[in-house]
């Protein structure tokens, strides 16, 4: 494994001072996160660097800076997707100023609504990343990253005809039923899972993506020329701007939040919310969504975050909001069903440096990576799901090719 003063040398020869964050228009710069799981599932220097260097060609060179911001500057950049690099240059200045600790604090709770879900989650995957590796310039990059694409929803675009269709008295939320607590009832059993089938069953939301989606088809070329935002970003703002006082609804009702009073009762949710982004990922009728992917990995890089904010009302606000934003992703991905399973045979699953071995080289996808390492860590933080203690390994077996998804 690779010395942490020869991570810091890759991450800084290739870091966001060389490339920038998205290239060919909408893809994102994956080397921190892909170099940081690489360097925590024991890859040597060589790798690293060679694993670097693959990923960098494909990236353009940062833009180059127009000045420095001083003051509350950055504030009239929020969500504008300019100045990137100056950005970048004036948190790492922060957080060598404050400390790691001190800068999440006093920046991001004031971000917080817009910064988890943003550009698919990997603003905030950058900043867990750069606490995983040590490196407070990427921990700087990723507050720059986070003001750069901030968006939160803006439920006053909502037109009158989805506001009637959202406050229609015909069509209230499902009544809540208590999570159940028992392995044998599945799925059911994890309280995000149960917030997912309850939406999917939600005859608003029955009714109103079909319209959402006739929206999208007419006007997409001309959302994407006006936010600047790809396909995807453009749809799920609509998705935003239009549910969200129903997710809102639902996750109030839901009584998940309330009573929350500790940091040890915060964990114990922030574990149930952990198992409802592994299994929305993995239990879908059509499973290994690149989009719902996202959830699991930025759950994981989360977790890195929640104890650098500075009170526990941070805390679970950052936790809830990740509850949203992850339901958000799911009906983007028209809401399938969730299908409870287990690995047919635990026994029989590889070993945890068996799947280290075949995700730790030059040819693996940056995602399979952090999936890896993401279920690896997760496993070892909180041990068992309530489906079992197998289900993190399972899912990284999956991932990496060594047994077929089970609905495959």
């Amino acid at each position: 494994m690779a010395s942490m003063q020869a991570l810091h040398g890759v991450l800084r020869k290739f870091g966001l001072e060389q490339f920038h964050i998205t290239y060919e228009a909408y893809y994102v710069n994956h080397l921190l996160d892909a170099v940081v799981a690489l360097h925590q599932l024991g890859a040597n220097h060589r790798q690293l660097t060679d694993y670097a260097e693959k990923l960098a060609k494909q990236y353009k060179p940062a833009v180059a800076p127009e000045g420095d911001l001083t003051g509350n500057e950055w504030k009239s950049l929020i969500g504008k997707r300019q100045r990137l690099t100056d950005l970048c240059n004036f948190f790492r200045a922060e957080v060598k100023s404050r400390g790691v600790r001190g800068a999440i604090g006093h920046y991001l709770p004031g971000l917080l609504d817009g910064a988890i879900g943003c550009a698919a989650f990997h603003p905030i995957i950058h900043v867990g990343y750069g606490l995983i590796g040590e490196s407070g310039e990427d921990v700087g990059d990723g507050l720059a990253y986070i003001v750069f694409e901030h968006r939160p929803p803006h439920p006053e675009q909502s037109d009158a005809t989805i506001q009637h269709i959202v406050n229609a008295s015909d069509s209230p939320p499902p009544a809540w039923a208590p999570p159940k607590t028992t392995a044998a009832e599945g799925i059911q059993a994890t309280p995000v899972c149960q917030l997912a089938l309850k939406l999917r069953q939600d005859a608003r939301l029955q009714r109103l993506l079909p319209l959402l989606q006739e929206r999208v088809d007419s006007r997409i070329n001309e959302l994407v020329a006006e936010t600047g935002f790809g396909i995807y970003s453009s749809r799920l703002f609509l998705v935003q701007d239009n549910v969200t006082s129903i997710v809102d609804g639902h996750l109030d009702s839901s009584g998940l939040f309330d009573g929350v009073t500790t940091d040890i009762q915060l964990q114990e949710l922030f574990h149930a919310v952990v198992q409802g982004a592994l299994l929305v990922y993995a239990s879908s009728e059509e499973p290994d969504d690149f989009f719902l992917l996202h959830g699991l990995t930025s759950a994981f890089a989360l977790r890195q975050v929640l104890p650098q904010l500075p009170g526990l009302e941070d805390r679970l606000k950052a936790v809830r909001l990740f509850c949203r934003d992850l339901l958000f992703t799911y009906i983007l991905r028209d809401m399938p069903d969730l299908v409870s399973w287990r690995p047919k045979d635990a026994a029989a699953l590889p070993s945890w440096d068996e799947i280290k071995g075949k995700t730790v080289g030059v040819d693996s996808d940056e995602h399979l990576i952090k999936v890896v390492f993401s279920c690896l860590r997760l496993e070892e933080e909180f041990g068992t799901t309530l489906l079992g203690s197998e289900m993190y390994r399972a899912v990284a077996a999956y991932k990496t090719g060594f047994l077929p998804w089970p609905r495959q």
